[in-house]
């Protein structure tokens, strides 16, 4: 039985590698060209308008996105209202992004940016609603490979205004919206939206799409608060260069959330599919992949530690180079935000879209309360150690809160072993001593040991596939 599941979760798995790690690689070889090319100042207002235009896209939409993937996962839904409802959502977020243009002219950041920032906005919201759709359907490798191309679009788009053109902010902008656009435009031919579009409009499933997606928006303003309210805490409090400093910081743990949300999303259809279950045949089965999770993200986040310095020499421009030093704080944070995120799919699961807004409600508020006194006190270190403490403490009121449909062993032995040596090597990095790469690849070498038993059955895994893709 265990087999058959873990070939679904493993099908899904690789079908989302395909465009989400080719993405994100692609976003992260960008960051030499933006760190080289815009000052730090530059730098800064572009990370506050990305962050500005997350924050505003869920509400601008109603996150109607969210609940087109989520209904059309249901055995029984009908894509063509489902899709009705996502598209009629569209005339309502033109209206809403027509409102938000004079908005952005009189507020100084974006003033010189506003028209862009508008059609960005929309763009942006346009493609999402799109690519939930094909999401849904589990059309999971036309919904990667369409994922990758738009990366490459942003990454051929960026080169050519920044580094030809030198439009420098006005360019990054028009990136997106290019890329964006054509996006939606491949989603409508692949997906054949126009075709499946039909007028009827059935008011009792947008009804029930509403209810699920609108509590999701404070769940997403919860969340912008713990990833970027920091950012506009440190501009105001420090300055917009700290700010293009500190934001650089995010990139390196955005590698080990980008990895594991490709796992992440995969298990979300897994544990969907897992509600068919009896509790305790799905909370077992639940704890293996957790469990594997676990030491997966513990030996990446260990490594990224180890060659984090010679890393950032290489990576980032000059000037930016001292963000290493806000960057194992993130590390920490993000491996809880991974382990977080794999328990919130019990919310999906189970359309508990008020358990998420729970949860990131609990986290945003320790966040708040954690910036305003120790950005004042210890600059932007105080806005990285926030942001972790939140994480953490989103982490383990999921673990409470979800126990109504899952029962997850989170704490043993090994576990307890891979978090303290997490930390001790998030803390002697700090040291300017060669003894620092011998003592993490220790401590990565001791990870590999204590769970040698899993690292076995992953490598005969790997192994057995590609065999078999050989005899294929």
């Amino acid at each position: 039985m265990n087999e058959s599941k873990n070939r679904y979760l493993l099908k899904n798995t690789i079908a989302l590698s395909v465009g989400n790690f080719g993405s994100k690689l692609i976003t992260f070889l960008l960051v030499p060209l933006y760190t080289n090319i815009l000052s730090l100042s530059e730098y800064g207002i572009v990370d506050l308008i990305t962050v500005l235009t997350t924050v505003l896209v869920p509400i601008i939409t109603l996150n109607i996105h969210e609940a087109v993937m989520r209904f059309m996962m249901d055995k029984d839904s009908n894509p063509d209202n489902i899709l009705s409802v996502g598209l009629t959502m569209i005339i309502i977020t033109f209206i809403s992004c027509l409102i938000m243009y004079p908005i952005f002219r009189v507020v100084s950041v974006t003033s010189s940016y506003s028209f862009l920032l508008t059609i960005y906005m929309f763009s942006f919201s346009i493609s999402n609603i799109f690519l939930c759709y094909i999401r849904g359907k589990e059309r999971l490798l036309d919904y990667s490979i369409i994922g990758i191309i738009q990366s490459f679009l942003i990454a051929g788009f960026n080169i050519y205004f920044l580094a030809f053109l030198k439009t420098n902010i006005n360019g990054y902008i028009l990136s997106y919206i290019l890329a964006y656009v054509i996006t939606s435009i491949i989603c409508i031919f692949r997906g054949q939206i126009f075709r499946k579009f039909h007028f009827s409009f059935d008011s009792i499933l947008a009804k029930s799409m509403l209810k699920y997606s609108v509590f999701l928006i404070p769940n997403s303003l919860m969340w912008w608060i713990m990833n970027s309210l920091d950012r506009f805490m440190v501009t105001s409090m420090i300055g917009i260069e700290t700010n293009g400093i500190y934001s650089v910081s995010y990139k390196i743990p955005t590698i080990l959330i980008a990895l594991t949300t490709i796992f992440n999303q995969a298990w979300m259809f897994s544990a969907i599919k897992e509600n068919e279950t009896s509790k305790e045949e799905k909370s077992k089965y639940t704890n293996v992949i957790y469990s594997g999770l676990f030491n997966i993200v513990i030996i990446l986040s260990l490594s990224i530690l180890l060659i984090l310095k010679p890393l950032m020499k290489i990576y980032v421009g000059k000037d930016f180079y001292t963000a290493w030093q806000y960057i194992p704080i993130l590390i920490i944070g993000a491996f809880f935000l991974t382990l977080g995120t794999f328990i919130s799919n019990e919310y999906t699961a189970n359309k508990d879209s008020f358990g998420f807004l729970k949860s990131s409600f609990t986290g945003a508020i320790i966040n708040l309360i954690l910036n305003f006194i120790l950005i004042a006190k210890i600059g932007a270190f105080g806005a990285a150690f926030a942001t972790c403490i939140s994480y953490i403490s989103v982490y383990i009121f999921r673990y409470f809160d979800t126990k109504k449909y899952v029962k997850l062993l989170i704490l043993d032995f090994k576990k307890i072993v891979g978090v303290v040596s997490l930390i001790i090597s998030s803390l002697i990095i700090y040291l300017d001593s060669n003894i620092i790469f011998f003592v993490i690849s220790l401590l990565l070498l001791l990870e590999i040991a204590i769970n040698i038993d899993f690292w076995k059955k992953m490598v005969l895994s790997f192994i057995r596939l590609i065999r078999k893709k050989k005899v294929l």
